[in-house]
Order: C-alpha cells, then sequence, then structure tokens
C-alpha cells in the first residue's frame, strides 16, 4: 500500500535541493527510510501548533528555520516550513465560495448581458402594440397663424370711384382645430393590430429562447469544469502510481536487479502525467474565466463548484417529440413568423377595398386692413365632412404584392417544415448520446473497478519482480484510460441530456 510520504518528501526535496546540505546522501534508500521516520514524527508535533500563526508570522517562521540549518537538525524545520507554504495555497481554495448549478443559472437569468438585452427588446413589442400605430384611432391636430403686412393700395371700382393709398396695414389672424378618422381602410387597422400583437409574441419567444440558450451554454461550461476537475483527481492519482513505480525502479537500479531504461521510462511517464496536469488545471482556469462570462460578472472571480455529475431520471422520448411543437421556442417563432406574414398578406388586400374617413374642423379667421374696401373680415366656427375613396386602377401593384405575399407565405411554411425536421433529429441523436451515455457510465464504473484491482496487483508482483515494467506500465496506463472514458461518458450523458431539455423548452425549470 502507497504511504502519502513516499511521494511528499521527493517533491520537498525536489524543491529546495539547493539549500539542503546534505542532499547527495539522501538520494541513498537507507538514508531515506531513516530520514523520512524521522521527519514524519517531527512534522506531526509541530504542523497544528505551527499553521495557526502561519500567515502573520511566515517571516518569522523562515528567519528560525534558517538559522536552524546550521545544524544537522535544522533542514528538516526548513522542509516543514516548504511544506506549509505548499499546503496554504490549498487551505486558501478550500475557503473559496462553492458556486452550485442552481444558484449559478438564477446569477445568469438575472445578469446575462445577452438575456438583459433581450428583455427590454421585450419592451419594443409592447410599446409598438396598440391601436395608435394600427391606424384605427383619429388624429387631432391644431394650427395658428398671425401675418402682418404694410400695403400700398390702389382700386378703381365698378361704380366708377376709386381710392389709393400707401402704407396701409395687414393684420391676418387664423387659428384652428382639425380632426380627421379613417374609420374604415378595408380591415387594414384590424390585420395591422394583429400583426402587432405577433410581434409581440416574436419578441417574448426571443427572450425565452435567449434564456434557454443561455442556461445550456452555462449547463455546458459548468459540467466541462466538473470534468476537468474530475480528470484532475484522477491524474493526480495516476501521478502517485507512477512516482511508486519510479521509486521501485530506483532501488532496483541501485542495487543492479533493473536495467536503466527501466528507471528511464518510468521518470518519462511521470513527466507525462504531471505535463498532462498543468494542461488540465490551466484549461480549468480558462473554463472558470468563460463560466464568470456567461454570468456577466469580472472573468477573475475565485469560486469553487460542486464536483460531481448529477444524473436525471430516464427521459421519455415520445412525450418530448411531442413537447417540441408546443414548447420549442424556434418552433413557435416559425409559427408566429407566418402569422405575421398572413397578417401583412391582409394588409397588402385592403388597398383593393373602399376606404370611409370623416374629417371636422372648428376654424377662427380674423382679417384686419387699413385700407381697401374691406376693412374687416372674420369668420369663425365648425365644419365636417365625410369622404369615401373608391381605387379603381392603380398599375395592378396590389396584385403584385399579393402574389409575392403568397411566394412568402409558402417559403415559410416550408422553412417550418424543415425546422422542425432538424429539431426532431436532433433530438433523436441527443437521446441516443444520452442512453449511450448512461450505458457507457455502469460498463465504465465496472470496468475501473476492476483495472484499479489488476493495477494494485501488478505493482505487487512488480516489487517481486514476477511481472516487467512494461506490463506495469501498460496496467497504469489502463487505469489512466479507464479513468478518463469514465469520466467523458459523465460528461457525454449530462450535456446530451441538457440538450434533449433545450428542445423540450424545459431547460430553465
Amino acid at each position: 500500500m502507497k504511504n502519502w510520504s513516499d511521494e511528499l518528501l521527493p517533491k520537498l526535496f525536489f524543491l529546495t535541493p539547493a539549500y539542503n546540505p546534505c542532499a547527495a546522501s539522501l538520494r541513498r534508500p537507507l538514508v531515506r527510510q531513516q530520514l523520512k521516520a524521522s521527519f514524519i514524527m517531527q512534522l506531526k508535533n509541530t504542523f497544528l501548533s505551527t499553521i495557526a500563526f502561519l500567515s502573520i508570522q511566515i517571516k518569522k517562521v523562515g528567519l528560525i528555520a534558517h538559522k536552524m540549518q546550521k545544524d544537522c537538525f535544522g533542514f528538516y524545520c526548513k522542509y516543514a516550513v516548504v511544506l506549509l507554504v505548499t499546503c496554504t495555497p490549498f487551505f486558501v481554495a478550500a475557503q473559496l465560495p462553492v458556486l452550485s448549478l442552481k444558484e449559478a443559472v438564477s446569477f445568469a437569468l438575472k445578469n446575462n448581458f445577452d438575456v438583459v438585452i433581450a428583455k427590454n427588446e421585450t419592451e419594443i413589442g409592447k410599446i409598438n402594440n396598440n391601436w395608435g400605430n394600427a391606424g384605427a384611432l383619429p388624429v387631432i391636430s391644431g394650427t395658428t397663424n398671425k401675418t402682418l403686412a404694410t400695403n400700398n393700395i390702389k382700386q378703381e371700382l365698378a361704380n366708377g370711384t376709386s381710392s389709393k393709398r400707401d402704407g396701409a396695414s395687414v393684420n391676418n389672424f387664423n387659428a384652428g382645430v382639425a380632426v380627421g378618422w379613417q374609420f374604415f381602410n378595408g380591415m387594414r387597422m384590424f390585420a395591422t393590430k394583429k400583426r402587432l400583437e405577433e410581434l409581440e409574441k416574436i419578441g417574448q419567444l426571443n427572450f425565452t429562447k435567449m434564456v434557454n440558450e443561455t442556461v445550456f451554454n452555462l449547463i455546458n461550461a459548468y459540467y466541462n469544469i466538473v470534468r476537468l476537475k474530475q480528470q484532475s483527481s484522477a491524474v493526480k492519482e495516476v501521478i502517485g502510481l507512477y512516482q511508486e513505480r519510479l521509486k521501485i525502479a530506483e532501488t532496483r537500479f541501485n542495487i543492479g536487479s533493473s536495467a536503466k531504461p527501466d528507471l528511464l521510462q518510468a521518470k518519462v511517464d511521470l513527466n507525462e502525467q504531471e505535463t498532462e496536469l498543468l494542461i488540465i488545471d490551466n484549461s480549468i482556469i480558462i473554463g472558470k474565466t468563460n463560466l464568470n462570462n456567461i454570468l456577466a460578472r469580472d472573468p477573475s472571480t475565485a469560486f469553487d463548484i460542486i464536483d460531481s455529475f448529477s444524473i436525471s431520471k430516464p427521459i421519455d422520448l415520445v412525450g418530448i417529440q411531442q413537447k417540441i411543437d408546443t414548447q420549442n421556442p424556434d418552433v413557435l417563432l416559425a409559427k408566429s413568423n407566418l402569422a405575421v406574414l398572413m397578417q401583412t398578406k391582409k394588409e397588402i388586400n385592403a388597398d383593393r377595398l373602399p376606404t370611409a374617413s370623416l374629417n371636422s374642423n372648428y376654424n377662427f379667421i380674423k382679417n384686419k386692413s387699413g385700407g381697401g374696401f374691406i376693412l374687416l373680415n372674420q369668420t369663425y366656427g365648425p365644419s365636417a365632412s365625410l369622404g369615401i375613396s373608391i381605387p379603381i386602377f392603380r398599375g395592378g401593384v396590389v396584385k403584385q404584392q399579393l402574389k409575392v405575399a403568397d411566394i412568402n407565405i409558402k417559403n415559410q411554411q416550408i422553412a417550418a417544415k424543415q425546422l422542425r425536421n432538424q429539431l426532431q433529429g436532433t433530438l433523436i441523436n441527443s437521446y441516443a448520446n444520452y442512453n449511450y451515455g448512461l450505458k457507457l457510465v455502469i460498463k465504465e464504473q465496472e470496468n475501473l473497478v476492476i483495472v484499479k484491482e489488476n493495477n494494485f496487483i501488478n505493482i505487487e508482483r512488480f516489487k517481486k519482480s514476477s511481472i516487467t515494467s512494461v506490463e506495469l506500465r501498460q496496467g497504469q496506463i489502463n487505469y489512466s484510460n479507464a479513468q478518463t472514458r469514465l469520466i467523458n461518458a459523465q460528461f457525454v450523458a449530462k450535456i446530451a441530456e441538457a440538450e434533449i431539455l433545450l428542445l423540450s423548452g424545459e431547460i430553465v425549470e
């Protein structure tokens, strides 16, 4: 059974070889075993008391360790300090706020930039949807005008009289209120109102679609981090196995029972796993940054996640297929767009029908002149008129527009069928991936138990020289691959489940 200290001591000695006066002797197995036992005893006695004062006395402890390095016992304290400093990030990480998927979804729905923009755009549809924009309400306008002028007048009347005056003043004033109402326009106002209602509905559906897509992207990003963290843990476990293999290879090489290529291959394999761990840790940083962007918060915000996959109950394929037609935002958007085109055709057809309008005015007119036959003219009072307009010939424009409208409607109907067919195909594929993922998870869980037991047996046999390093290496590779396949299977099943919920329009629920 592997001891954690077998991993810890080589790492600590590797971190600070330049400061270790006994570095050469530490590489001999017997000396290492003695030092390890002594180190463990001292570490148990000093660890708990030192960690409480680490944050405020780290410099002081470092100086003490440097001072104690002068004697044979000093470098152990230095390694204890290195251990505490090395472990500090892990204590800090443990205190990071844990972000659950439910909390992340709730936060994104309130703050995600795309969601907020889509929500604001729904207000545009609400504002535009009224009878005024449909043309059903009357138009009221007021006018006023004031004219001042100076004229030179010369008049000759029919009765033989004449008049002439220079610099006669003119003062005209008129004001009025007009009301115009086209109370019948070939039913255009009703078609326009229904079109505005559909446009408002489209705005709501676009908002729902954006919410669903944002939640899906959030789930994908969240469980991608879960997958990477589990892979990181798996690689760390594999690194422990490779370190034990390297230790055995070093021991066998030192006593002359094994060739150097076995030792070199063990080091190469260990370096490969450590490189893989660096790649995964870097991917975790990128994944958290992407998740923060979806949440519309500072990309550098530190957090931790719940490191597990949760698979829901089995999914009813027939029920989901039916829900696509009634709940999927894309399908509903296609239906609303078709309804808009139908109402647009009715608006065009209204140009072929008569229109009737009612107009009413109340005017006040006052004209005052300093010369001439009429010195004052003042009129005021209401007036009303009823007008009917009948289109007779418009050059066939309306007929052409109706033909174009029919083509647009036909194309939209075809596009709706195409969309439904694509969504059904996507659902079938997602459902297949979901079932495949669930079956693969069960199979890989069973396989991982077998591979893990086989790897333990191989290590014990390798210690007794019953198998070669090649056989042990293959067993460790099989164990690493089994872990990776299990994690990926869980991820595939979870993302497929999210895709199915996205298609059914129930992902937010």
